[in-house]
């Protein structure tokens, strides 16, 4: 579904385009060496108090030195915008709803759907509620920003490709896109749900997604007529690019200094997002009175999400909190709603005037031209993204902490996306905690998707907890702390709905459990690893099945012998992924359930259900199902080498897809290790053909807190936004071999890495 619905947007956006006046035929940029970029950059008549050092090195990563904090966060603002801003537009467009202004008629529903989610909804009260120091620092950011698009000369190729102006940004959309970023899994996955819910075997579908408590179930259901088809594909169009900026994966781990090699702990982390060009974090280091730090930094926003500090380094992984419901208001008056009446404009198209109905539990979202519900209800989306919070201080206090109860302190007011974050000090210490605000639910599981209006006097939304109150554990005895999605530990309140399968945690608790002298080979060989407990889990089934039938011959003896391995020269995994793939909707259709195989089928827990599911077959139908399987498995071997024949990793913008010139938009494609849910995550569909991951893991971090300057970074790609750029794609080769850059924070070793210099100076 995920990579479906990448193609429709790709599909819709070059369709609408064509039809808009064939602005696709723009021309790639010529390439351009790094030095050439940076040379580029004006320097001279900024809005600075004093003169900004930033330092590159050869990857183009800029490493910033400002005497006040008001400069460091204009020039953080001016770099961002200098490589990303292109991608940074098309993400405030997404997040405003604003994509038909550039893409046309085929965009509006996309549009009217995300004002009705409302991502600047309490933007102006949060900006507001900001300490002075968090105001003038997004309020820099954002003047560095402006200062940058005033400038500008040559616009990026996405201005050039749809044919339109820069436009100033301004505090609420930094703001904005930050709560896109934090979109939460539960509703995404609630939403494409909502079409199911008058099924007959529905009750069923919600008890085994809650007795897997199993995530990615299907975006949408489709409808039978041409209409609810296109509507559905929009649908899915909307949760995947949304999906493609939340940060909805991720592993991170930590060993304390006597399990490591240099007597200090070390910590490794890598996001899970869509795997897209340019990549959605951007490296850098920083340093100013009140602040010193290197690490990742969402393009477009003015924090470190993942980092180092001379005192601790933290990765963080999406809790997939449960900050949000969809709630039944169908029994509200029309009087207990708020009207927001507002235009979208549609580019070459009749513009629409919209209506949007606000509940006091939130905005209707089923007022969505794309979301129905099989009951006809009316369904408000409660959110604590749609309340006032503070996350941009919860990351710089956090950055500025300087023990892990600062840290967690720093979290209080900070609310989404709902993260685990593991954290390693200098002084010695690691630790795994939640930040998240939630409502004080009881714990109990959830009865249904939908909650019912709440009882007077007893909404389980009328307090909330914080980081504060959540679970942190310090320094357990076992010597590390990992997640991988999972819960952090038991709360007073249920911390997640749509979990993840138990693969990756297993995995990293088993590795981590076993090692002793760790060090960054030993890290970042853990990032790089394929092992699939739930790959192994549904073999055993298939061959268990196989016996009991009186068929084991059928079953080929290296996918027998398979260690569950999805390395790039496996070929069992060729053969098991083919197996697995025809016999999937063959299981179902023996048992009768071939409808229930088009709902869980793109469950995250999809192999662990299958696999009992396969147990329930007789050694009749299991005669009828093995044979198709293993010709497919045959076809498979005969057709392709090894996995990473089959299975590819592509640098692809998401116009990669467009008819006649998409291809153009490939910058890469190499053969890739990994599965769903291994270590090194690479997502993709149960198939028996030549296929690609788009989601997965697409950046590495490693800190050793031993030594200030031991912290290296790599992204699935490059730094440079800029196509043809040589930093757009020149770290892949680096992620392809497990290699990274070293990113230190001591001044001699930052001359020693950075050495070109380019000095910002003020107005005169």
């Amino acid at each position: 579904m995920r990579r479906r619905g990448l193609l429709a947007v790709a599909s819709l956006t070059a369709a609408s385009t064509f039809l808009a006046g064939c602005s696709l035929f723009t021309s790639l940029p010529d390439k351009v060496s790094t030095d050439q970029r940076i040379a580029g950059l004006s320097t001279t008549g900024l809005d600075l108090q004093r003169p900004v050092e930033v330092r590159w090195d050869s990857h183009m990563v800029p490493w910033i030195t400002a005497e006040t904090d008001d400069d460091a966060a204009y020039t953080l603002g001016y770099v961002h915008a200098y490589l990303r801003l292109g991608q940074m537009e098309i993400a405030r467009r997404l997040a405003a709803g604003r994509l038909s202004e550039i893409g046309g008629v085929l965009a509006a529903d996309i549009d009217e759907t995300i004002r009705i989610i409302g991502y600047y909804r309490g933007t102006k009260e949060a900006y507001e509620q900001l300490p002075p120091a968090t105001r003038a620092w997004l309020d820099r950011f954002t003047d560095g920003i402006n200062t940058y698009i005033a400038r500008i000369d040559d616009l990026p190729h996405e201005y050039k490709l749809f044919a339109f102006e820069p436009e100033p940004w301004t505090v609420y959309d930094v703001m904005a896109f930050g709560r896109l970023a934090g979109s939460d899994v539960n509703w995404l996955t609630g939403i494409g749900m909502l079409a199911l819910t008058d099924r007959p075997d529905w009750p069923t579908i919600w008890a085994q997604a809650m007795e897997f408590n199993g995530g990615a179930v299907p975006s949408v259901a489709m409808g039978e007529g041409a209409e609810e088809q296109q509507n559905a594909v929009r649908l899915a169009a909307l949760l995947d690019m949304i999906g493609a900026h939340a940060r909805s994966g991720s592993n991170a781990w930590a060993v304390n200094g006597e399990r490591s090699a240099s007597g200090k702990p070390i910590l490794a982390t890598d996001p899970h997002l869509g795997i897209l060009a340019p990549n959605v974090w951007l490296l850098a280091g920083l340093k100013s009175p009140s602040h010193e730090v290197v690490g990742m930094m969402p393009a477009g926003l003015p924090i470190f999400g993942l980092g180092r500090s001379r005192h601790m380094a933290w990765g963080a992984t999406n809790l997939r909190a449960r900050s949000s419901d969809l709630v039944d208001v169908t029994a509200l008056p029309d009087t207990a709603y708020t009207v927001e009446k507002e235009t979208v404009q549609v580019r070459f198209g009749f513009d629409r005037d919209i209506e949007r109905k606000v509940s006091p539990y939130g905005p209707l979202i089923t007022d969505s031209p794309l979301v129905t519900d099989a009951k006809g209800r009316r369904i408000a989306l409660r959110w604590i993204g749609h309340l006032p919070s503070d996350e941009l201080t919860a990351y710089i206090a956090g950055a500025q902490a300087t023990n892990i109860a600062e840290f967690q302190q720093a979290f209080e007011n900070y609310a989404v996306p709902g993260l685990a974050f593991i954290v390693a000090t200098a002084s010695g210490d690691i630790a795994i905690g939640t930040a998240a605000r939630l409502p004080r639910r009881p714990l109990e599981t959830p009865r249904d998707l939908v909650t019912p209006l709440p009882d007077a006097g007893d909404d389980p939304w009328a307090a909330v907890v914080d980081a504060t109150d959540l679970p942190w554990i310090v320094n357990p005895e076992r010597g590390f702390v990992a997640s991988a999605n999972n819960q952090t530990a038991r709360a007073s309140v249920p911390l997640t709905l749509f979990d993840t399968p138990p693969d990756r945690i297993t995995r990293l608790n088993e590795k981590l459990a076993a090692a002793q002298d760790v060090d960054r080979d030993f890290m970042a060989a853990l990032q790089r690893d394929t092992y699939s407990l739930s790959a192994v889990f549904l073999r055993d089934a298939i061959v268990e099945a196989a016996l009991r039938a009186d068929m084991a011959a059928s079953v080929p003896a290296r996918l027998v012998a398979w260690d569950g391995q999805y390395e790039i020269d496996s070929k069992a995994a060729v053969l098991f992924e083919a197996m697995q793939s025809t016999m999937a909707p063959m299981v179902y259709a023996a048992l009768g359930e071939s409808d229930v195989f088009d709902v869980i089928r793109r469950w995250s827990w999809f192999r662990y259900k299958l696999a009992a599911d396969i147990r329930r077959l007789t050694p009749e139908q299991i005669r009828a199902i093995l044979p198709a399987a293993s010709a497919a498995a045959s076809g498979a071997d005969a057709e392709f080498a090894t996995w990473g024949e089959m299975h590819r990793l592509q640098l692809r913008h998401p116009l990669a897809n467009a008819p006649i010139l998409g291809k153009r938009y490939v910058f890469a494609d190499v053969a890739a290790g990994g599965s769903n849910e291994t270590v090194m995550k690479s997502s993709h569909n149960p198939t028996a053909e030549r296929h690609a991951t788009t989601y997965g893991s697409q950046a590495r971090q490693i800190n050793d807190m031993a030594d200030m300057d031991a912290n290296w970074f790599v992204l699935l790609g490059g730094q440079d936004g800029r196509m043809n750029a040589e930093g757009f794609a020149d770290q892949m080769p680096l992620w392809q071999r497990g290699d990274y850059i070293q990113i230190p924070l001591s001044r001699a070793a930052v001359e020693e890495t950075f050495t070109t210099v380019t000095i910002l100076k003020p107005k005169d």
